[in-house]
Protein backbone atom coordinates (compact mmCIF):
# COMPACT_ATOMS: atom_id res chain seq x y z
CA UNK A 1 0.00 0.00 0.00
CA UNK A 2 1.40 3.31 -0.24
CA UNK A 3 2.87 5.18 1.76
CA UNK A 4 1.67 8.01 3.68
CA UNK A 5 1.14 9.76 7.26
CA UNK A 6 -2.13 8.27 8.64
CA UNK A 7 -4.33 9.86 11.63
CA UNK A 8 -6.75 7.44 12.85
CA UNK A 9 -9.40 8.42 15.39
CA UNK A 10 -9.16 7.18 18.92
CA UNK A 11 -13.16 7.20 19.27
CA UNK A 12 -15.45 4.83 18.13
CA UNK A 13 -18.12 5.81 15.92
CA UNK A 14 -21.54 4.06 16.04
CA UNK A 15 -23.65 5.56 13.04
CA UNK A 16 -26.97 4.38 11.58
CA UNK A 17 -27.64 6.05 8.37
CA UNK A 18 -30.26 6.04 5.61
CA UNK A 19 -28.18 5.66 2.65
CA UNK A 20 -29.57 5.77 -1.16
CA UNK A 21 -27.30 3.84 -4.03
CA UNK A 22 -29.05 3.58 -7.94
CA UNK A 23 -31.91 5.96 -6.74
CA UNK A 24 -32.80 3.39 -3.70
CA UNK A 25 -32.94 3.89 -0.15
CA UNK A 26 -32.06 1.69 2.56
CA UNK A 27 -31.06 1.41 5.82
CA UNK A 28 -27.18 1.01 6.60
CA UNK A 29 -25.88 0.55 9.98
CA UNK A 30 -21.90 0.16 11.59
CA UNK A 31 -19.63 0.39 13.33
CA UNK A 32 -15.89 1.94 12.52
CA UNK A 33 -13.11 2.08 14.98
CA UNK A 34 -11.27 3.91 12.82
CA UNK A 35 -10.90 7.07 10.49
CA UNK A 36 -11.68 6.19 7.13
CA UNK A 37 -9.15 8.90 5.30
CA UNK A 38 -5.61 8.77 5.22
CA UNK A 39 -4.21 12.11 5.56
CA UNK A 40 -0.87 14.09 4.72
CA UNK A 41 -0.08 17.55 4.42
CA UNK A 42 0.77 19.41 1.59
CA UNK A 43 1.96 22.79 0.94
CA UNK A 44 0.50 26.07 -0.03
CA UNK A 45 1.48 29.06 -2.11
CA UNK A 46 1.17 30.68 1.35
CA UNK A 47 3.27 28.55 3.21
CA UNK A 48 0.35 27.15 5.22
CA UNK A 49 -0.16 23.34 4.42
CA UNK A 50 -3.18 21.71 3.45
CA UNK A 51 -4.55 18.21 3.89
CA UNK A 52 -5.54 16.05 1.27
CA UNK A 53 -7.90 13.13 2.06
CA UNK A 54 -7.15 9.73 0.51
CA UNK A 55 -10.18 7.50 1.22
CA UNK A 56 -9.62 3.81 0.59
CA UNK A 57 -11.93 0.67 1.08
CA UNK A 58 -12.25 -2.72 0.19
CA UNK A 59 -15.43 -3.99 -0.95
CA UNK A 60 -16.21 -8.08 0.00
CA UNK A 61 -18.92 -9.62 -2.30
CA UNK A 62 -20.32 -12.32 0.29
CA UNK A 63 -23.54 -14.63 0.76
CA UNK A 64 -24.88 -15.82 3.56
CA UNK A 65 -23.33 -19.15 4.58
CA UNK A 66 -26.45 -21.20 4.66
CA UNK A 67 -26.74 -24.86 3.10
CA UNK A 68 -27.46 -25.21 -0.89
CA UNK A 69 -26.88 -21.34 -0.66
CA UNK A 70 -23.11 -21.27 -0.88
CA UNK A 71 -20.22 -23.36 -2.79
CA UNK A 72 -23.26 -25.61 -4.92
CA UNK A 73 -20.59 -26.83 -7.44
CA UNK A 74 -18.87 -28.30 -4.33
CA UNK A 75 -21.81 -30.83 -3.88
CA UNK A 76 -21.92 -33.71 -4.10
CA UNK A 77 -18.50 -34.07 -2.92
CA UNK A 78 -19.53 -32.50 -0.10
CA UNK A 79 -22.23 -32.08 1.62
CA UNK A 80 -24.51 -28.77 1.64
CA UNK A 81 -23.76 -28.49 4.96
CA UNK A 82 -19.80 -29.01 4.51
CA UNK A 83 -19.72 -26.74 1.44
CA UNK A 84 -21.66 -23.80 3.64
CA UNK A 85 -18.86 -24.31 6.53
CA UNK A 86 -15.75 -24.46 3.78
CA UNK A 87 -17.32 -20.80 2.48
CA UNK A 88 -18.07 -19.49 6.07
CA UNK A 89 -13.82 -20.47 6.71
CA UNK A 90 -12.87 -18.61 3.37
CA UNK A 91 -14.70 -15.74 4.08
CA UNK A 92 -13.61 -14.80 7.75
CA UNK A 93 -10.18 -15.92 6.52
CA UNK A 94 -10.29 -13.07 4.04
CA UNK A 95 -12.41 -10.77 5.88
CA UNK A 96 -9.15 -11.12 8.79
CA UNK A 97 -6.54 -10.76 5.81
CA UNK A 98 -8.17 -7.67 4.95
CA UNK A 99 -8.06 -6.17 8.55
CA UNK A 100 -4.17 -6.20 8.31
CA UNK A 101 -4.56 -3.08 6.26
CA UNK A 102 -5.69 -0.47 9.06
CA UNK A 103 -6.34 2.41 7.05
CA UNK A 104 -8.21 0.39 4.28
CA UNK A 105 -11.77 0.26 5.04
CA UNK A 106 -13.80 -2.97 4.68
CA UNK A 107 -17.14 -2.67 3.50
CA UNK A 108 -18.78 -6.17 3.32
CA UNK A 109 -21.20 -5.88 0.21
CA UNK A 110 -24.06 -9.26 1.30
CA UNK A 111 -26.48 -11.05 -0.08
CA UNK A 112 -29.45 -11.73 0.64
CA UNK A 113 -31.49 -8.80 1.92
CA UNK A 114 -32.21 -10.47 5.04
CA UNK A 115 -28.37 -11.19 5.70
CA UNK A 116 -26.73 -8.43 7.84
CA UNK A 117 -26.91 -9.72 10.93
CA UNK A 118 -26.07 -13.46 10.81
CA UNK A 119 -22.85 -11.98 8.63
CA UNK A 120 -22.00 -8.87 11.24
CA UNK A 121 -22.21 -12.09 13.78
CA UNK A 122 -19.69 -13.69 12.03
CA UNK A 123 -17.28 -11.40 11.20
CA UNK A 124 -17.85 -8.27 13.17
CA UNK A 125 -18.55 -4.77 13.63
CA UNK A 126 -15.40 -3.39 12.55
CA UNK A 127 -17.03 -3.33 8.53
CA UNK A 128 -19.47 -1.12 6.94
CA UNK A 129 -22.47 -3.46 5.73
CA UNK A 130 -24.62 -2.94 2.36
CA UNK A 131 -27.08 -4.81 0.39
CA UNK A 132 -26.47 -5.82 -2.93
CA UNK A 133 -28.35 -3.97 -5.26
CA UNK A 134 -29.11 -5.40 -9.19
CA UNK A 135 -30.72 -8.12 -11.36
CA UNK A 136 -27.15 -9.40 -11.90
CA UNK A 137 -23.17 -9.33 -11.02
CA UNK A 138 -22.70 -6.53 -13.00
CA UNK A 139 -25.23 -4.48 -11.52
CA UNK A 140 -24.34 -5.37 -8.00
CA UNK A 141 -20.60 -4.88 -8.74
CA UNK A 142 -21.85 -0.92 -10.37
CA UNK A 143 -23.98 -0.27 -7.76
CA UNK A 144 -21.12 -1.01 -4.72
CA UNK A 145 -18.41 0.96 -6.61
CA UNK A 146 -20.72 3.91 -7.24
CA UNK A 147 -21.99 3.62 -3.34
CA UNK A 148 -18.22 3.90 -2.59
CA UNK A 149 -17.69 6.92 -4.55
CA UNK A 150 -20.46 8.71 -3.19
CA UNK A 151 -19.69 7.85 0.29
CA UNK A 152 -16.25 9.60 -0.77
CA UNK A 153 -13.65 6.83 -1.22
CA UNK A 154 -10.83 7.81 -3.92
CA UNK A 155 -9.46 4.29 -4.20
CA UNK A 156 -12.11 1.22 -4.39
CA UNK A 157 -11.00 -2.15 -4.76
CA UNK A 158 -14.13 -4.88 -5.16
CA UNK A 159 -13.53 -8.45 -4.30
CA UNK A 160 -15.08 -12.13 -3.94
CA UNK A 161 -15.01 -14.45 -1.00
CA UNK A 162 -13.60 -17.82 -3.21
CA UNK A 163 -9.80 -17.13 -2.67
CA UNK A 164 -9.12 -17.51 0.87
CA UNK A 165 -4.96 -17.91 0.30
CA UNK A 166 -4.71 -14.49 -1.57
CA UNK A 167 -1.41 -12.71 -1.00
CA UNK A 168 -2.16 -9.63 1.37
CA UNK A 169 0.62 -8.81 -1.95
CA UNK A 170 -1.85 -8.12 -4.31
CA UNK A 171 -3.94 -6.20 -2.64
CA UNK A 172 -0.82 -4.06 -1.90
CA UNK A 173 0.01 -3.58 -5.64
CA UNK A 174 -3.50 -2.49 -6.55
CA UNK A 175 -3.89 0.53 -4.39
CA UNK A 176 -0.30 1.06 -5.43
CA UNK A 177 -1.31 0.62 -9.22
CA UNK A 178 -4.29 2.95 -8.72
CA UNK A 179 -1.60 5.77 -8.34
CA UNK A 180 -1.24 5.92 -11.83
CA UNK A 181 -3.67 3.84 -13.50
CA UNK A 182 -7.48 3.98 -14.04
CA UNK A 183 -8.12 0.51 -12.97
CA UNK A 184 -6.28 -2.31 -11.65
CA UNK A 185 -7.75 -5.78 -12.70
CA UNK A 186 -6.21 -9.17 -11.15
CA UNK A 187 -7.53 -12.31 -13.85
CA UNK A 188 -8.26 -15.46 -12.25
CA UNK A 189 -7.17 -18.96 -13.94
CA UNK A 190 -11.50 -20.26 -14.35
CA UNK A 191 -11.22 -16.98 -16.67
CA UNK A 192 -12.60 -14.39 -14.66
CA UNK A 193 -10.90 -12.06 -12.01
CA UNK A 194 -10.67 -12.07 -8.52
CA UNK A 195 -10.17 -8.19 -7.99
CA UNK A 196 -10.86 -5.32 -9.74
CA UNK A 197 -10.48 -1.22 -8.47
CA UNK A 198 -10.28 2.02 -9.27
CA UNK A 199 -8.85 5.51 -8.89
CA UNK A 200 -11.29 8.62 -8.44
CA UNK A 201 -9.96 9.63 -11.95
CA UNK A 202 -12.14 7.23 -13.86
CA UNK A 203 -15.28 6.91 -11.44
CA UNK A 204 -17.64 8.98 -13.45
CA UNK A 205 -16.41 7.83 -16.90
CA UNK A 206 -15.30 3.97 -16.66
CA UNK A 207 -17.68 2.75 -13.53
CA UNK A 208 -20.67 3.05 -15.57
CA UNK A 209 -19.96 1.27 -18.76
CA UNK A 210 -17.19 -1.08 -17.31
CA UNK A 211 -19.41 -3.77 -16.08
CA UNK A 212 -22.06 -3.44 -19.51
CA UNK A 213 -22.25 -6.27 -22.21
CA UNK A 214 -20.30 -9.13 -19.97
CA UNK A 215 -21.35 -12.56 -20.18
CA UNK A 216 -20.94 -13.36 -16.22
CA UNK A 217 -19.94 -16.64 -14.97
CA UNK A 218 -18.41 -17.39 -18.01
CA UNK A 219 -14.59 -17.85 -19.05
CA UNK A 220 -14.78 -15.09 -21.16
CA UNK A 221 -15.50 -12.41 -18.10
CA UNK A 222 -11.40 -11.39 -17.97
CA UNK A 223 -11.63 -10.95 -22.11
CA UNK A 224 -14.53 -9.00 -22.14
CA UNK A 225 -13.81 -6.89 -19.40
CA UNK A 226 -10.11 -6.50 -20.47
CA UNK A 227 -11.96 -5.35 -23.85
CA UNK A 228 -14.46 -3.05 -21.89
CA UNK A 229 -11.08 -1.16 -20.04
CA UNK A 230 -9.63 -0.69 -24.19
CA UNK A 231 -12.55 0.29 -25.56
CA UNK A 232 -13.34 3.22 -22.80
CA UNK A 233 -9.86 4.57 -23.28
CA UNK A 234 -8.91 3.75 -19.74
CA UNK A 235 -5.40 3.03 -18.03
CA UNK A 236 -4.86 -0.40 -16.94
CA UNK A 237 -2.88 -2.19 -13.94
CA UNK A 238 -2.61 -5.96 -14.33
CA UNK A 239 -2.06 -7.76 -10.84
CA UNK A 240 -0.89 -11.87 -11.29
CA UNK A 241 -3.35 -13.93 -11.98
CA UNK A 242 -5.08 -16.41 -8.72
CA UNK A 243 -7.16 -18.90 -8.14
CA UNK A 244 -11.04 -19.32 -7.47
CA UNK A 245 -12.08 -22.28 -5.48
CA UNK A 246 -15.73 -23.30 -6.84
CA UNK A 247 -15.24 -27.10 -8.46
CA UNK A 248 -13.69 -30.26 -6.63
CA UNK A 249 -10.57 -30.07 -8.28
CA UNK A 250 -9.77 -26.19 -7.19
CA UNK A 251 -10.52 -27.61 -3.73
CA UNK A 252 -8.01 -30.40 -4.24
CA UNK A 253 -5.53 -28.01 -5.84
CA UNK A 254 -6.23 -25.46 -2.89
CA UNK A 255 -5.37 -28.12 -0.09
CA UNK A 256 -1.89 -29.10 -2.19
CA UNK A 257 -1.31 -25.81 -2.26
CA UNK A 258 -1.33 -24.90 1.37
CA UNK A 259 0.39 -28.17 1.94
CA UNK A 260 3.19 -26.84 0.10
CA UNK A 261 3.45 -23.68 1.81
CA UNK A 262 3.65 -25.44 4.64
CA UNK A 263 6.52 -28.01 3.97
CA UNK A 264 8.18 -24.50 2.13
CA UNK A 265 8.09 -23.03 5.24
CA UNK A 266 5.99 -19.97 3.81
CA UNK A 267 3.15 -17.97 5.70
CA UNK A 268 -0.35 -19.55 5.54
CA UNK A 269 -2.97 -17.14 6.44
CA UNK A 270 -6.28 -18.70 5.87
CA UNK A 271 -5.61 -20.89 9.30
CA UNK A 272 -9.64 -21.52 9.46
CA UNK A 273 -9.58 -22.90 5.22
CA UNK A 274 -6.10 -25.26 6.62
CA UNK A 275 -8.04 -26.30 9.15
CA UNK A 276 -11.04 -27.63 7.89
CA UNK A 277 -9.25 -29.12 4.77
CA UNK A 278 -6.95 -31.14 6.59
CA UNK A 279 -9.88 -32.43 8.53
CA UNK A 280 -11.82 -33.03 4.78
CA UNK A 281 -9.24 -34.81 3.45
CA UNK A 282 -8.58 -37.08 6.04
CA UNK A 283 -11.94 -38.36 6.65
CA UNK A 284 -11.95 -38.67 2.53
CA UNK A 285 -8.87 -40.90 2.75
CA UNK A 286 -9.67 -43.08 5.86
CA UNK A 287 -13.34 -43.59 4.16
CA UNK A 288 -10.92 -45.04 0.89
CA UNK A 289 -9.35 -47.35 3.30
CA UNK A 290 -12.36 -48.84 4.73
Amino acid sequence: MTTLNSERSAKTHRKSRTQGVSGRVYVKHFICKRSVSVLFAIGTASGKKGILSVKVCVTVFAKNPVPNQVKTRLVPSLSPEQAATLYTAFLTDGCETLAKFPDVDRIIAYTPAEAQSDLQALLGDDAIYIPQIGADLGERLAAATQWAAEHGYTKILLVGSDSPTLPTSYISQALTLLDSRDVAIGPSTDGGYYLIGFSADTLKTTVPHIFEHIAWSTADVFQQTVARIRSLKATLGLLPPWYDIDTAGDLAFLHAHISAMRLAGETVQAIRTESLLTELFSSNSKEKEN
